[in-house]
């Protein structure tokens, strides 16, 4: 059936729909019609039930010969709907930029920050940044718009972590967070103000543990560990016999086990470059007997939860106080942590010569300077290396 147009005004016209109404009568399409440089126009405006009508159609094509007059605006519908699209788009952005620049910084963490920080941060640094978010600096920075916050509110934090006990590290750390999320919210568009971490500086000091423990010290942890809780003494065990950090053993899942070659692969460590671990014989067993029909993807130590933990049980802290091996020290460097373990397997490791970029591989440093603190600790092979220039002035008056 050939389309019936009606002209309802000149340049306008329309169709009628053969079943739908609007009212009481025929749904209408309403169209342009005109001629242009030598060409015809027809150009849709839409249906009458979609709001249109031809006082509409009228007054666009009215619009549109204004313009042919004077030169100016758009020739056409078509370039008159894509200029209002885009200027549509233009307040839209500047709308949202307005929205952002007036956000608090509590906002852009959870709308911006932590999403993408999700996609490409290891485990291990998520939870610490997200800890030092919840803790430390989001009750200090999240209420603020980026408008309002100076080095003033940056240094309020560090003074709040100095008070608390936190070393110099980890308040370089918080610092460090912060000043990457500013430098996202500068990317994306959330702030124009110049990075407040700039001005603040922290003293530094070697926080590097000090303290590893004697043999009969970690058997004498490790004891009391097993009362208390099997699973606390099996990541401890694992920890001081492997070198793994405590979110490495949460990590783990039953499928990073390899019983045949005793290796237990370390995925998404701190330094995000995947390693092997080696099951001493305890170790095998240990893990040998924990093993029962789990599903491969299976965590090996989960929390209470089921889930992955996130921090080091208690049970551990009670079991050294109780011990009293962190009696009367103020030093945390001195103390005795979960992390001990593993500054006690590669101070071990040295102490038996092994050589520093071995146990640098072992514990999965990115460089041997992480690992030169164990250097001390073979005092032998450096008085054998010393020892070589003994007697070499004597040797050469004689030959003389």
């Amino acid at each position: 059936m050939k389309i019936q147009w009606i002209t309802a005004a000149r340049g306008v016209r329309y169709k009628e729909h053969p079943t739908r109404r609007h009212g009481k009568k025929p749904d209408r399409y309403w169209v342009l019609q005109y001629r242009r440089n030598g060409r015809t126009y027809n150009e849709a405006i839409g249906w009458w039930s979609e709001g249109f009508s031809q006082a509409q159609a009228e007054t666009i094509l009215a619009q549109l010969r204004q313009n042919w007059r004077t030169g100016d605006g758009p020739q056409t519908l078509k370039e008159m709907r894509t200029t209002a699209l885009a200027r549509r788009e233009a307040e839209e952005a500047a709308q949202r930029k307005a929205a952002k620049m007036t956000s608090v910084f509590s906002d852009f963490w959870a709308d911006h920050y932590w999403p993408a920080a999700q996609a490409r941060k290891s485990p291990i640094t998520l939870e610490s940044e997200n800890w030092l978010y919840r803790r430390w600096f989001g009750p200090v920075l999240g209420p603020l718009p980026f408008s309002d916050i100076t080095a003033a509110h940056v240094e309020k934090v560090m003074e709040q972590m100095r008070q608390a006990g936190k070393t110099p590290r980890t308040q370089e750390h918080a610092k460090a967070v912060i000043s990457g999320a500013w430098n996202e919210a500068l990317k994306a568009g959330w702030t124009t103000r110049d990075n407040p971490c700039r001005q603040i500086k922290i003293a530094k000091r070697d926080n590097r543990r000090q303290r590893f423990l004697t043999q009969a010290e970690a058997r004498l942890i490790m004891t009391e560990l097993k009362k208390r809780s099997e699973q606390v003494y099996a990541e401890a065990l694992l920890s001081l016999f492997t070198g793994l950090r405590s979110g490495e053993i949460f990590n783990l899942r039953w499928s990073d086990l390899d019983f045949a070659n005793k290796l237990i692969l370390v995925r998404d460590p701190k330094n995000r470059k995947n390693r092997h671990a080696f099951m001493t014989d305890e170790i095998e067993s240990l893990l040998k007997g924990l093993r029962r029909d789990q599903a491969p993807e299976t965590l090996v130590f989960p929390g209470r939860d089921g889930q992955r933990q996130r921090v080091v049980s208690c049970t551990f802290r009670r079991a050294i106080e109780d011990l009293g091996l962190n009696a009367g020290l103020s030093d945390p460097r001195q103390k005795v942590v979960f992390h001990s373990l593993r500054h006690t397997f590669a101070s071990w490791l040295a102490q038996d010569g092994e050589p520093l970029f071995t146990i640098a591989q072992l514990l999965g440093h990115s460089s041997l300077t992480m690992t030169a603190r164990y250097s001390h600790l073979a005092p032998g092979h450096l008085r054998q290396a010393a020892q070589r220039l003994s007697g070499r002035i004597g040797q050469d008056e004689k030959n003389d």
